[in-house]
């Protein structure tokens, strides 16, 4: 077992206090999107719907290519620097020269495809800029990688603040000054290359360069460590995007779109797994399985998810006709039965995000292939069944069933390396979520979601799924001022 790092030996208190300030900032890093939502949504007013629509595909394109970067180093690059501090910015550096090799063929691959598909010229040039703007967001995301190693995500908060500053400002100019679909990609470009130029001038502050003849021979041996990794989030890609293809092939491109409006309320869950991670993995990575700390940690994290998103699943299920109506209209009135059953499979998806990162903290990317391709095959196997018997209705009990398959394979490959992950206060916080949602369930609709939120927070109460102390130590150190970690590099 390798020697516990100081922040490793930090007390629990201190450690507590530490993650729950690094999950503050985190969530406060994902808020700062809530800018770009409402940049994107005066854009659409502005451009109307055909050009908005043109902005729609480019977006969509680009995103590709920013998969295509990610590939998953940024997990492997936290868990290295949170295990080496010091090496951080050289660390960066490596990962940063394996993203180089990665864009010159991808980036070819991606700049020729609008002009063999003959895309208009401004389509063509949305696709490009937006490429753009995503590739310098892959860059971006391996220093917010570094920064939660370092548990410094302060630092990444105000990176993604200065970017959404300059997109909103930027854009809300070139709008107004008549520019069109070209000016709000080049406003997307802009707040990159600020938000790259931050992220470069933080990581320098922390050491001496690296040499750089060093590092296509450390290139090279994080593609060696990062090739499973590469192919479980290739893998998993695949899964998530394969049920609404096989919706629209089957069941036509309504059907897709009842099923796109629910994922896209659902998705709001994915922001908690992502704070949460982000704030537990690196100690996860430094601290290793034989440490009598990382079980217990790893169950009351598991518990902290449940309680924080069972409510989200409650409201979700038993208010989804009145969420489906305020949000969408009357004329999205199918998406409220999806939305229901896509509820509790959001609740896997939290689970399985954390999993994952656990199974990368100890080194087992093998086992993340394997609940990675499991997904997948029930997905290959269930998802044309049931949509071809129950249209979108099918697709999303596949997205459930699918799932649970990956939550199921990810405990089972855990299990032996580090014990069950569910423990005692993840019984009862389920526990108390059955009871409300029962309970909710025999009062009329519009007052089960209240009456089922009020039975849980009073079940939480009852049975306590949590040590004593721990919710205090928590928003203590989320509102407290805590030292940095030795090796960080400071604030």
């Amino acid at each position: 077992m390798r020697p516990l790092s100081p922040a490793a030996r930090a007390s629990p208190s201190d450690g507590a206090a530490r993650m729950a300030q690094n999950a503050l900032f985190k969530a406060a890093s994902q808020a700062t999107r809530l800018l770009s939502v409402v940049f994107v949504v005066v854009a659409a007013r502005q451009l109307g719907p055909e050009r908005f629509g043109k902005f729609t595909v480019a977006y969509a394109a680009a995103v590709l290519l920013g998969a295509a970067l990610d590939l998953g180093v940024p997990a492997v690059l936290t868990r290295r620097v949170a295990r080496a501090p010091a090496e951080a910015r050289r660390e960066w550096a490596t990962a940063a020269l394996v993203k180089l090799g990665l864009l010159g063929p991808v980036g070819l691959v991606y700049a020729l495809l609008p002009v063999v598909g003959g895309s208009p010229a401004d389509t063509r040039a949305a696709i490009w800029l937006l490429g753009l703007a995503l590739v310098l967001q892959s860059f971006v995301e391996l220093g917010a990688a570094v920064f939660a190693a370092q548990q410094a995500v302060r630092r990444e908060l105000g990176v993604r603040l200065a970017e959404k500053l300059v997109l909103v400002g930027a854009g809300f100019l070139g709008l107004r000054l008549g520019g069109g679909l070209a000016t709000v990609c080049a406003a997307f470009v802009l707040a990159g290359l600020v938000a790259l130029a931050l992220t470069v001038a933080l990581l320098h502050r922390q050491a001496a360069p690296p040499p750089w003849r060093e590092l296509p021979t450390r290139a090279r041996t994080l593609v060696r460590e990062v090739g499973l990794v590469s192919l479980a989030f290739v893998v998993a890609f695949a899964t998530t995007r394969l049920v609404p293809l096989v919706v629209a092939f089957l069941a036509g491109e309504r059907a897709a779109g009842y099923l796109g409006a629910a994922t896209r309320v659902v998705d709001v869950l994915q922001v908690l797994p992502v704070t949460v991670t982000a704030a537990v993995y690196p100690v996860l990575a430094r601290t290793g399985a034989r440490d009598p700390r990382f079980l217990p940690l790893v169950r009351q994290t598991v518990a902290v998810l449940l309680l924080a998103a069972l409510p989200v699943v409650l409201v979700l299920v038993l208010a989804a006709p009145w969420i489906v109506g305020v949000i969408f209209g009357a004329e999205f009135r199918p998406t409220a039965t999806l939305l229901a059953i896509l509820g509790p499979a959001a609740l896997f998806d939290v689970l399985q995000f954390f999993l994952g990162a656990l199974l990368l903290a100890l080194d087992r990317p093998a086992r993340l292939l394997a609940a990675a391709t499991a997904a997948l095959m029930a997905s290959l196997v269930l998802t044309p069944i049931l949509v071809h018997a129950a249209g979108a209705r099918g697709g999303a009990l596949a997205v459930l069933a699918v799932s649970a398959v990956a939550v199921g394979g990810s405990m089972g490959a855990l299990a032996p390396l580090v014990g069950w992950p569910v423990g005692a206060g993840a019984v009862k916080v389920v526990s108390a979520a059955a009871l409300a949602a029962l309970g909710g369930g025999l009062v009329p609709a519009p007052a089960r979601a209240v009456v089922a939120l009020g039975l849980y927070g009073a079940g939480v109460v009852a049975l306590r799924p949590l040590p004593a102390g721990l919710g205090r130590r928590l928003f203590r150190g989320a509102l407290g001022t805590v030292s940095p970690v030795p090796g960080s590099g400071g604030g």
